[in-house]
């Protein structure tokens, strides 16, 4: 399958997103411009994915992966992107200042996440209850409390591939929620290592968060993705350095967009996967002129991307109920150019209902965080002297 086939899909969603950002712009993230267009671009990019995805299962009946190198980097290297992002970010806010506001900080990241991850469960858990109430299909015994740890889709009453609904994205935020509860141990190891190093004690400390975080959530562990975590935040000690200033306006200039080209290029030629140490090293490599601000000459700064940047939390959970609602239905008939070509169609749909999803269920969490962190800590306060 043709990379260009992407094409129309890409070309849509900028037009809707771009359209979007006339009507309500995104405003820029204050530090780190280039970022959110990147993470727009990385949400997308897990739709085009998962879309390549669909028109294998509906000419072989079987979900797997694609077996172009592009089409599968497609949408792990948009993990990848999404867990470097996280990582650059958090780093960053703990190396300002390691002595974090924790029941503030959890409480932001519960309402950050929580809210829409609950609402795209919902639709899920209807959708598989309509599909056990047709013929054939009755409902048995389900494991829906694991969705409240975010683990991967279980199979609802009964109804197989019950993960198809909503293309099986969740499974990331198991481990965004690893690395925030591996937060206060990197945070202690920082404090103790505060004289302008970060020290081997730091990246241990770190590293047994993650894995002590790992064992409370585990349902299938993988150590890979945690290089993402780290890169992220090797990419902010590069873009920081005082000392190294002449080396950050390379690659905030063009030879550092030529790096990210490259990079990426040769880990996608390279590798199908990205999720093992040799492919991970050139998305790493990647990312650290993003990081130090280049925005591949302007692309990621536009109003399109930043948009989708915005909305890119909604986009990314909700693709695959667009992808099941246009696909469901696809035969062997259909050809290449008319599966992508739905896809062009189904894209605005996805950008659309991403900006509705952003406005009334996002943005009011988030807007909410002072008042439940104050909440919260009136609870926490009042319990306190009974535990005493």
């Amino acid at each position: 399958m043709s990379p260009w086939f992407v094409l129309p899909a890409v070309g849509s969603a900028w037009l809707s997103a771009w359209l979007l950002a006339r009507w309500r712009p995104a405003p820029a993230h204050r530090t780190w411009s280039g970022l959110d267009g990147l993470r727009g671009l990385a949400a997308f990019s897990v739709f085009l994915h998962h879309t390549a995805i669909w028109y294998g299962y509906t000419h072989s009946g079987v979900w797997t992966g694609p077996s172009s190198h592009f089409y599968n980097n497609l949408g792990q290297g948009g993990v990848a992107v999404f867990f470097m992002l996280t990582g650059l970010l958090f780093w960053d806010k703990l190396r300002s200042d390691p002595q974090q506001d924790w029941q503030r900080l959890y409480v932001s990241r519960f309402l950050r996440i929580a809210p829409l991850y609950a609402v795209s469960m919902v639709v899920l858990v209807v959708m598989a209850w309509r599909v056990a109430a047709a013929p054939g299909f009755h409902p048995g015994g389900d494991a829906i409390w694991r969705i409240a740890t975010f683990a991967p889709t279980p199979d609802l009453f009964g109804v197989p591939l019950t993960f198809m609904f909503n293309a099986g994205v969740a499974w990331t935020l198991h481990y965004e929620w690893m690395f925030y509860l591996a937060l206060p141990a990197l945070a202690l190891a920082l404090t103790v290592f505060r004289r302008g190093r970060i020290g081997t004690t730091a990246i241990a400390g770190a590293t047994a968060g993650c894995l002590v975080a790992g064992w409370l959530l585990s349902y299938g562990f993988d150590w890979h993705l945690l290089l993402f975590f780290g890169y992220g935040a090797i990419g902010r000690e590069l873009a920081r350095l005082r000392a190294a200033s002449a080396l950050r306006a390379v690659l905030v200039g063009w030879p550092g967009a030529v790096l990210v080209a490259v990079a990426l290029g040769l880990g996608v030629h390279r590798y199908a996967t990205a999720y093992e140490v040799a492919p991970s090293l050139f998305y790493g490599l990647a990312f650290v002129p993003l990081a130090a601000g280049n925005t591949l000459f302007g692309v990621l700064t536009t109003p399109a991307l930043r948009k989708l940047g915005e909305i890119s939390y909604s986009l990314y959970l909700l693709q695959g109920f667009v992808l099941y609602a246009t696909f469901e239905s696809a035969t062997l008939a259909d050809s290449v150019a008319q599966h992508w070509g739905a896809a062009a169609l189904a894209a605005p749909v996805l950008v659309a209902l991403a900006q509705a999803s952003y406005l009334w269920v996002e943005q009011p969490a988030m807007r909410s965080v002072p008042r439940a962190a104050k909440w919260v800590g009136a609870l926490l306060g009042r319990a306190a002297p009974q535990r005493a």
